[in-house]
């Protein structure tokens, strides 16, 4: 199993008439330059890993032409998290395409 690990560049707000959703992040991937690339991640479950909390999310659509994504969390991220980054499971195609990681059952 390999992880692909990106890092939270900025988040992003859904407004209503009452309430800000905090949910909606733009996430960088290393090795993903490309929209063509970008999209193939989308539709992906991610996960962001801290000492204290485990949220998980799904990529949303692309963001720009860059690679870089939209992701959608369950809960909000906690305060801290620029610190912290998200993990996507990779399968083979991607596995040429981007720089991973070997996952191991330790947290942050």
């Amino acid at each position: 199993m390999a992880w692909l690990i990106g890092y939270v560049l900025s988040e992003r707000f859904k407004r209503s008439g009452r309430s800000k959703k905090k949910r909606d992040y733009i996430l960088d991937f290393p090795g993903v330059n490309d929209k063509e690339t970008a999209s193939l991640l989308v539709g992906r479950e991610i996960e962001y890993r801290d000492n204290f909390v485990r949220v998980e999310g799904k990529i949303v659509r692309t963001h720009g032409v860059r690679g870089r994504v939209r992701a959608r969390f369950t809960k909000p991220l906690p305060g801290g998290f620029w610190k912290g980054r998200v993990y996507l499971r990779v399968d083979k195609p991607l596995l040429g395409v981007a720089k991973y990681v070997e996952g191991s059952y330790q947290t942050v």
